[in-house]
């Protein structure tokens, strides 16, 4: 399975370092919350729907593009590879990070040299391409704010992952709303969104530094690191295709819904699972609650060094969601109200999207123990079958029924990957316990 989740966010031991890992979620919760209503209730629903569409265009383009990067960083740092190899993991992070960031340059230099095409030759796109020209050009800084984000989660640093990704991007679209004129233009947002990814690339590189360390700088590569570093990039290519799968689980629905249907439909899946988001947030705190010896588990929580803790994490994280999900459900109807009338038909999306976030948070437990019990063929069963469930059902029913068959297709491919996951923990027994990264 996928080596970039992680764990459902791990909180310090002692009192003091738990209370502010608590006070920097109940923030995050506010953030997300007031950021999603100030934009609900500023923009009609097309124009939400074209923010969020070009929100979901850069944010899955970026992932698609280093998404077989994703798989080995994701696994040399849960799994400790850095023994192995003796590559540290702040060597590659920053070589991948800058592998990433020159895919992105070129698609970005191709992309502008298409939309100058295009505003020569089919003038009447010329609102489309101010809107979309600033997510272009966010491209690169906000997938790497979200690869550096993947990373910090793999090592634990669950909360620094959200901080560098979801916090700056919340506070970019408040901020937003907080100059706007009355009746704002949506390029307004679209620059905004733009200055938020450079500022969460700066963040995210800051953590990395916090985190990993800074990387030595050798003029040349020895033989035993050339040797190490075509092993490393072996691994990368063989395993691209998990990595492929893993987005397109994640991604496909909402790359479907930008497709087959109208941006309305997306201003109510966008604004729904935002809303659902809250799981994210707030369900580490409650495991807590719920299983208070995941905090005595420390970077082993949901870590996979073996059975007992995988059982531990999987119930105080599943118990956990179940109670997170069921008290949104208990105010779903509120919830939407306070979004605006418009988003009153979002109910079965939102209900849906519950249940989606939920297994898929349920699930990281489960992706970091076989990240560190690393099974290639199974990882791939368990990522093409969850892949090919929620591109298919999405396929089948967003063309009908909008967002609520997008939402319908990414919650049964989560349940794909619980089911499968939890399968082939039982099926394979764990290998010999390893080091635990330090993280």
């Amino acid at each position: 399975m996928s080596a970039t989740s992680s764990q459902a966010g791990h909180a310090s031991t002692g009192a003091g370092p738990r209370a502010a890992d608590t006070a920097f979620r109940a923030l995050g919760v506010v953030l997300q919350i007031a950021a999603t209503l100030a934009i609900a209730r500023t923009l009609s629903l097309f124009d939400t729907g074209l923010f969020f569409e070009g929100f979901v265009v850069t944010l899955a383009g970026a992932a698609f593009m280093r998404a077989k990067f994703d798989v080995y960083l994701g696994r040399h740092i849960v799994a400790g590879l850095a023994h192995s190899t003796g590559i540290g993991d702040a060597e590659v992070l920053r070589e991948l990070s800058a592998r990433f960031m020159k895919r992105c340059c070129l698609i970005c230099a191709v992309l502008l040299v298409i939309a100058a095409d295009l505003d020569v030759m089919a003038q009447y796109l010329r609102p489309y391409l101010q809107t979309f020209v600033p997510f272009v050009l966010a491209l690169p800084f906000a997938g790497y704010a979200t690869m550096i984000g993947a990373a910090l989660r793999a090592a634990n640093r669950y909360l620094m992952g959200l901080m560098c990704t979801a916090y700056v991007m919340n506070g970019a679209i408040l901020l937003a709303v907080a100059v706007a004129p009355p009746h704002p233009p949506l390029e307004l947002f679209s620059w905004i969104f733009l200055a938020g990814s450079l500022l969460a690339a700066g963040v995210a590189r800051g953590f990395a530094r916090r985190v990993f360390g800074v990387a030595p700088v050798a003029a040349t590569r020895d033989a035993a690191r050339r040797a190490a570093w075509a092993q490393i990039d072996r691994q990368i290519e063989s395993e691209a295709g998990i990595g492929f799968a893993n987005v397109a689980l994640l991604w496909a629905p909402l790359g479907l819904l930008v497709a087959l249907a109208p941006p309305d439909e997306m201003a109510l899946f966008a604004v729904s699972t935002r809303s659902a988001q809250l799981i994210l947030y707030l369900m580490p705190v409650l495991a807590l609650l719920v299983a208070p010896r995941l905090g005595r588990l420390g970077s082993h929580l949901g870590g996979a060094y073996g059975r007992g803790a995988l059982w531990l994490a999987l119930s105080g994280v599943a118990l956990a969601s179940a109670a997170m999900a069921t008290l949104l459900i208990v105010a779903a109807q509120w919830s939407l109200a306070q979004y605006g009338a418009p988003y009153a038909a979002a109910l079965g999306v939102y209900l849906a999207l519950i249940v989606a976030e939920a297994l898929s948070v349920t699930a990281r437990p489960l992706y970091r123990y076989h990240a560190a019990h690393w099974d290639a063929g199974g990882a791939r069963h368990v990522l093409y079958a969850a892949a090919a469930v929620a591109t298919l059902v999405s396929l089948a029913l967003t063309p009908w029924q909008g967002a609520f068959g997008a939402a319908l297709g990414l919650a049964a491919g989560h349940a794909s990957a619980v089911a499968l996951g939890l399968w082939s923990a039982l099926r394979h027994p764990p290998l010999l316990v390893r080091p635990a990264h330090p993280g």
